[in-house]
């Protein structure tokens, strides 16, 4: 009888380059196997790759949490492709000591070339048998350790921002808060704010929409989204031919919850540059179009983007992306999150009607 192995997917580039279906396939051959997927770039992936059906896209779980998941399992493997095999490990031990060690965790760090197999929580055995099966050489990993923060004599907060590269954008839950200028980065913070990102060009206007944040459990991220070439897979195109009852939802500065948000939905109103790329091009999977508000201040942490036929995107004055946002909440959803509407076409002459003398042009798909 075969052991039952979790996978733990994490992020597209795994998945984009053909590691995490070479892994499945081989693994299969010895584990009866169960995957999930966790990341909202990586479930997009997922749906490029035809693996949805192979792997549990179902959840919106941080890694730690999708491992405590699979705990009935034998042993759990981390799979992932990052920068580099130091920073995947990194990673990995981040991840790690946020888990409670109820099953042997396995890191397999998928490069191009020179991939590894890290034993974490007692999994000594497992990694051996499992380095042996896929080739790869085995690396001795670091005490597993969570963030680390510094207080210095003048009461602030630090934290270090490991494997940044210059260009790169930062950011801290979902929100861009500047570009990296230099390899050592630091979010400072006071009473739960952020003063200072240093190595860093701030961007204001992020750090205005985080206001206060935990810093030792805070998301950060650095650089693309999604770093590694696809092909994107369409949904069907069937919305804008619709009319009547049409479940319209808005995403308003939050794309990593777009999955979620629109579930069962026709339409998204999306706000913010950057929310209007990522969640336009996962909604493109989805056969979900879209109508944007926009102001071209995008940050570009996501390249080669599609937007589902019969979308539109409205372009507003610089800087009121957020003020005609707050006005459609307001207007057209009555203060909430979604509405039901009678055609793509009637959202989208209410939503032009509401940026009104702020609108600069209409960009139609």
């Amino acid at each position: 009888m075969k052991s039952d192995i979790g996978v733990v997917i994490h992020g597209p580039e795994v998945i984009d380059s053909g590691g995490a279906r070479h892994v499945l396939d081989v693994l299969s051959e010895h584990y009866t196997i169960t995957a999930m997927l966790c990341g909202t770039m990586g479930r997009a992936a997922a749906i490029d790759a035809f693996l949805e059906n192979r792997v549990d896209i179902s959840t919106n779980m941080r890694p730690s949490a999708t491992i405590e998941s699979l705990s009935w399992t034998d042993a759990v493997i981390l799979l992932n492709r990052g920068k580099t095999i130091d920073s995947g490990i990194a990673f990995g031990r981040i991840v790690v000591s946020r888990t409670k060690p109820e099953v042997p965790i396995i890191q397999i760090e998928c490069q191009m070339r020179n991939g590894a197999v890290v034993p974490w929580t007692g999994a000594t055995e497992w990694a051996e048998a499992i380095a042996q099966i896929m080739g790869l050489p085995i690396r001795t990993p670091p005490p597993a350790q969570n963030v680390q923060l510094v207080r210095t004599d003048d009461g602030l907060m630090h934290r270090r921002i490991h494997n940044v590269m210059p260009g790169e954008t930062i950011r801290i839950n979902g929100i861009v808060v500047g570009t990296a200028v230099s390899r050592d980065v630091e979010i400072v913070v006071d009473d739960c704010r952020i003063v200072d990102i240093v190595g860093t060009r701030i961007k204001e206007h992020g750090i205005e929409k985080l206001e206060r944040i935990d810093l030792k459990s805070a998301l950060v991220r650095t650089g693309s989204i999604r770093r590694t070439r696809h092909e994107a897979r369409i949904g069907r195109v069937d919305a804008k031919e619709k009319s009547g009852d049409l479940r319209v939802v808005l995403i308003d500065h939050d794309a990593e919850s777009t999955f979620e948000l629109s579930e069962g939905a026709d339409l998204a109103v999306t706000v913010g540059d950057d929310t209007t790329a990522i969640a336009g091009d996962i909604l493109y999977r989805l056969g979900i179009p879209i109508i944007g508000i926009t102001d071209m201040d995008l940050d570009y942490v996501l390249s080669d983007t599609n937007i589902l036929p019969g979308s539109a995107v409205l372009r507003v004055k610089p800087g009121y992306d957020d003020v005609v946002g707050d006005m459609v909440r307001d207007r057209l959803f009555g203060g909430t999150g979604q509405m039901v509407a009678q055609s793509v076409g009637s959202v989208r002459a209410q939503v032009v009607g509401i940026a009104g003398a702020l609108l600069i042009e209409v960009l139609e798909y």
